[in-house]
């Protein structure tokens, strides 16, 4: 008896591990779709829609373990595209936000840095599309003559030049939203907020103009290469 139970095959491993075969096997198809959809949902549908943006955060969380898959070799666009699921983590952060506020029956101060994190999010999203555009327009273009700007140092450079100007526009826009009370002549912290005042006009207008260029940019970006270019046999996640 105990030699035929021995020989039985473990169900609950066959299962997990034909799970993660199925999630594993060959992903270069799905981060192209995943990267269509980013392009629609930034580009074409309304922002700010609550089932866009739930389906585009689950569509990240996907993707984000996707890219432990060991047949997703580590390039450029990989760790772009990384850094383009993990944006949607402020979309998350959100949510809990809204939560506590509920929770706490405080729902100014959270409520405005829900709408910053949204904000932030569109932000992000939209700049790492845009290295991606650049990434695959340079692929298509300047293949050689790129190769040194096309390695995962400055990609990963360019990410955190990505977050430290969404991080700075939050913090700045964020300081703006509420009456501290603090004089600018008595502390340090008071200075501060009044050059934020003074500074936060001139970032809303800078970030609007720079989400026109780049809106423009990448839907040329994506019109070219997806309507006008042969397709390419080997993908540029492989």
């Amino acid at each position: 008896m105990k030699e035929v139970t021995a020989q039985l095959p473990d169900f609950k491993q066959i299962r997990e591990t034909s799970f993660l075969g199925a999630v594993f096997r060959d992903p270069r198809g799905r981060l192209k779709r995943y990267l269509l959809l980013k392009y629609l949902q930034v580009l074409v549908l309304p922002l700010g829609n609550e089932v866009l943006v739930s389906l585009g955060a689950l569509a990240s969380l996907y993707t984000a373990v996707l890219l432990c898959s060991p047949r997703v070799s580590r390039k450029a666009s990989t760790v772009l595209l990384g850094q383009l699921a993990w944006a949607d983590s402020l979309v998350a952060a959100r949510w809990g936000l809204e939560a506590l506020g509920w929770a706490m029956e405080e729902h100014g101060a959270l409520v405005a840095l829900g709408r910053g994190l949204l904000s932030s999010n569109q932000q992000a999203s939209l700049l790492f599309l845009s290295c991606l555009s650049l990434e695959a327009l340079l692929v298509t273009r300047r293949p050689e003559e790129s190769r040194q700007l096309r390695t995962v140092h400055c990609a990963r450079l360019a990410s955190a030049l990505v977050w430290a100007v969404v991080v700075a526009e939050l913090m700045v826009l964020q300081a703006t939203e509420q009456d501290w009370g603090l004089d600018p002549r008595e502390s340090l912290l008071g200075l501060v907020l009044q050059g934020c005042l003074l500074v936060a006009p001139l970032i809303r207008v800078l970030s609007y103009c720079l989400r026109g260029v780049l809106w423009l940019a990448n839907a040329w970006v994506y019109y070219t290469l997806f309507y006008h270019t042969p397709q390419r046999k080997k993908s540029c996640f492989h």
